[in-house]
């Protein structure tokens, strides 16, 4: 058994080698903490012990976590999208890299007496992955309605990124206190684009609305955390600074025809889309048979938190050019989320993982100069299963949501007014965990299957 654990983890992990705003939890973070409620603030042992809260990596015995959400399944339906009873549904599928981490030993900072103290010992972690994921396309629609009629086509498409990496450190100051810290560069990806029109079949209306925007943004934040462990309780609790922006840069475009009168802009500028601060705070319950752990975080608000500030040349029909200043801006508000988990030992070697959470949205409200295009809210169900030996562990299991909000539509074009959506979809998870030796000990077996000599006859 532990052998065969060795080449699954090394295979997974070998194969892997060669996947919106305002949604702290729109990208599943490591494996066990995704299926257990987006927990780990407390007893965090996987790729998203160093964005919870980093001074949980001390604890990490593993040398290499791996998580891949490999297939996720979305549809989504919205009512009145481009004019009354014109409802759409969207059904798409994605796969979606979520963390890869290293985890190093450092040596000792104390030796105590006791030698199953874990007091001095310290941990240095590098992890990249994808924190935050959103995108929505709907393209080609058209729809006919009225008498003598409206003609309308639609083509909507929008994408958030978050992507972070960087190192973390942990040390256990005594045996039952440990401290962390990290460090991570936080690169974050924005566009959208909407292409709108509509003609009367009498000829007595049209209307052309196009809209682009895109930005990209590198800025630096922090993340420091500590844990109590009290016996079989233990406290974690974590602060993440709001993102320093480095630099960052965008583009905005927008073409609009309304009864003949037609209006043109195009400028670029800078763009950032940072986080706020976020409180973190978990309580967990560890004992033989398995671990329980409820967490809550806290994101508190920030006016400007994504901002597109351009400047460029504004045309009016006929022959009127200006230069014209655009800022699109969204407000995060303040925001409470919870997640709740449990994973639990059948035998030593499997064991069963489930949780819930929510993912509520950040985003202050929808308005036609807001950068944000959607404000959804999803409620996060989990379960999955663990199989453990001495090489390591794999993990797999799915992540399901049911999801409310708003996205911003096109009842008539030009107007942008929000319109209610809602969606359902599914996440399957795949994550391992192992170390060196193992994969050297796998890879060596497998150059002994493969060199070994034909049996002779």
């Amino acid at each position: 058994m532990p052998h065969r654990a060795s080449v699954a983890v090394s295979i997974v992990l070998i194969a892997a080698s060669a996947r919106a705003q305002g949604n702290y939890r729109s990208s599943a973070l490591g494996g066990r903490s995704a299926l257990m409620g987006n927990t780990g603030i407390a007893l965090g042992t996987d790729g998203a012990a160093p964005l919870l809260n980093p001074a949980t990596v001390v604890r990490v015995e593993s040398t290499l976590a791996l998580s891949v959400s490999f297939l996720t399944l979305d549809i989504l339906h919205a009512s009145s999208w481009y004019a009354a009873n014109a409802d759409i549904t969207r059904v798409s599928g994605n796969a979606i890299p979520s963390t890869f981490c290293l985890f190093f030993d450092l040596p000792r900072i104390t030796h105590p007496e006791d030698k199953e103290s874990r007091a001095g010992l310290e941990k240095l972690a590098t992890c990249f992955g994808t924190s935050e994921l959103q995108s929505f396309d709907w393209v080609g629609q058209g729809f006919q309605t009225g008498t003598p009629g409206t003609i309308s086509t639609s083509s909507v498409r929008w994408g958030w990124q978050r992507f972070v990496i960087g190192p973390s450190y942990a040390v256990n100051v005594t045996h039952a206190l440990a401290l962390g810290a990290s460090l991570h560069g936080a690169f974050t990806n924005f566009s959208s684009f909407a292409s709108v029109g509509s003609i009367a079949t009498d000829g007595t209306a049209s209307n052309v609305f196009q809209d682009g925007a895109s930005g990209s943004d590198f800025g630096l934040t922090t993340t420091f955390g500590a844990t109590l462990n009290l016996g079989h309780v233990a406290i974690g609790a974590s602060v993440q600074s709001p993102d320093i922006s480095i630099y960052g840069h965008g583009n905005l475009s927008n073409y609009t025809t309304t009864n003949g009168a037609t209006n043109v802009y195009f400028g670029q500028g800078g763009f950032h889309g940072r986080e706020p601060t976020r409180l973190g705070l978990g309580l967990a319950y560890d004992w033989s048979r398995g671990t329980v752990e409820i967490d809550g975080q806290l994101a508190l608000a920030d006016g400007e938190a994504v901002q597109l500030d351009t400047t460029g040349t504004q045309l009016t029909a006929p022959a009127t050019i200006t230069n014209a200043h655009v800022v699109r801006n969204t407000r995060f508000q303040p925001t409470v989320n919870v997640g709740v988990g449990a994973e639990l030992f059948v035998r030593p070697s499997l064991s069963i993982l489930a949780g819930f959470a929510t993912d509520f949205s950040a985003v202050d409200s929808l308005i036609p100069t807001s950068v944000a295009p959607a404000q959804m809210n999803r409620l996060l169900g989990s379960f999955g299963i663990g199989s453990h030996g001495d090489a390591g562990t794999v993990i797999i299991g799915a992540q399901a949501y049911y999801a409310w909000g708003q996205m911003q539509g096109y009842a008539s074009a030009p107007v942008i007014a929000p319109v209610n959506v809602q969606g359902t979809g599914v996440l399957f998870v795949l994550a391992g965990a192992t170390n060196f030796k193992s994969i050297q000990r796998a890879v060596d077996e497998m150059r002994r299957f493969v060199t070994r000599p034909p049996p002779k006859h």
